[in-house]
C-alpha cells in the first residue's frame, strides 16, 4: 500500500498552478483505484484460524444513490458488545487491510466495511465527488440495521480520512458513540503535515468546495454523544495537538482521547493497548 505521502505528492504532480496558487480537486485528493479488484478475505480466515477463534463473513453489495454498487464486508464475531460501522482511510481497501478488521472483532465486535467508490471492489463513477462520497457514508450506516443485531450499540470508527465522512454521518444519523482514528481538521494542514515545505512553497491552495468543506471541528460542536479520539504518540501526519484541538472543540460531555505509544498514523490499532483502550472506552456505554 503507498503511504500517504506519497500519495500527496501524487496530489502535487496532478494539480493545476493558477498564479502562486495551487489547485486542489477532488479527484486529485482522493485516491481511487485505475482497476477494481475482487474482495480478497484469506488474510482474515487466516487470521481468525491463527487465533483459534470464529467469526461469521459475508461479502456485501449495495446500491448506492448514483446506482453504483458498493461492496464490502459484514464481519460478525462470538458474543459482541458493538457493531462498528468503519470508514477507512486514503489508499486502504479492505483486500489489503484484513488485519484491521480482526483486531477490531476482538473487542468484541461486528463489523460493517464497505470499499468507497472507485476504491478496491467498488464501482467507480465517471466524475469523482466529494458529495456522493458523504451519501454513500449514510447508506452504508443505514444498512447495518439490516446486517446486525440492533439490540446492541452501533458506533461509528472513521480512519485517516475516513474520520471526516464518520463525522458527517454522526451529524447526519443517530449513533450511539464516535471514535475518531489519526483525525484530521481540514485537508490544507493535511497537505502540510504530509509533504513539510511544500505549502510554504505557493502563497495557498486553492481547494475545490468539496474539499473545503471536509472540515471536522464544525461538526463535533453540534456532536453531543460519546466521543473517543486515538492518536499515534509518533504520528506526524495528524499529530497530537490536532485531536487535541478536536477534543476541545466538540461539545460532548462524554469525550476521551488517547495517545497510542510509540504508534506511527497508520499504526493506532496495532497494539494491545489501543485495543484495551477501545475496551475501556465502549465499556462506559455498553454495561
Amino acid at each position: 500500500m503507498m503511504s500517504l505521502k506519497n500519495a500527496v505528492i501524487s496530489v502535487v504532480a496532478s494539480v493545476s498552478l493558477i498564479g502562486c496558487a495551487i489547485n486542489v480537486s477532488p479527484s486529485a485528493f482522493f485516491h481511487q483505484d485505475s482497476q477494481q479488484q475482487p474482495i480478497d478475505t484469506t488474510k482474515l480466515h487466516a487470521a481468525i484460524q491463527n487465533d483459534k477463534t470464529a467469526a461469521g463473513i459475508t461479502r456485501i453489495e449495495v446500491k448506492n444513490k448514483e446506482g453504483l454498487t458498493l461492496r464490502g464486508v459484514a464481519v460478525s464475531y462470538p458474543n459482541p458488545i458493538v457493531n462498528i460501522v468503519f470508514f477507512a482511510d486514503n489508499r486502504m481497501p479492505i483486500s489489503e487491510n484484513n488485519s484491521v478488521i480482526h483486531r477490531l472483532g476482538k473487542l468484541p465486535a461486528n463489523i460493517l466495511w464497505l470499499d468507497y467508490q472507485g476504491v478496491g471492489a467498488s464501482d467507480k463513477a465517471e466524475d469523482l465527488s466529494i458529495n456522493a462520497i458523504k451519501q454513500d457514508a449514510l447508506t452504508q450506516f443505514d444498512y447495518v440495521e439490516s446486517a446486525f443485531d440492533a439490540s446492541i450499540p452501533t458506533i461509528v470508527h472513521g480512519r485517516g480520512i475516513g474520520s471526516y465522512f464518520a463525522s458527517y454521518v454522526a451529524a447526519n444519523r443517530r449513533i450511539d458513540a464516535l471514535v475518531l482514528d489519526g483525525a484530521f481538521n481540514n485537508i490544507s494542514d493535511l497537505i502540510a503535515n504530509m509533504v513539510p515545505g511544500f505549502s510554504n512553497s505557493f502563497t495557498n491552495m486553492k481547494l475545490h468546495d468539496e474539499v473545503h468543506s471536509m472540515q471536522i471541528a464544525p461538526i463535533l460542536r453540534h456532536y453531543d454523544g460519546p466521543l473517543w479520539l486515538l492518536v499515534g504518540e509518533d504520528d506526524k501526519i495528524t499529530p497530537y495537538p490536532i485531536s487535541q484541538q478536536l477534543l476541545k472543540d466538540a461539545s460532548s460531555s462524554e469525550k476521551y482521547i488517547s495517545v497510542i505509544p510509540s504508534a506511527t498514523h497508520n499504526a493506532t490499532l496495532k497494539s494491545d493497548y489501543s485495543i484495551e483502550q477501545y475496551r475501556q472506552f465502549l465499556a462506559r456505554f455498553t454495561q
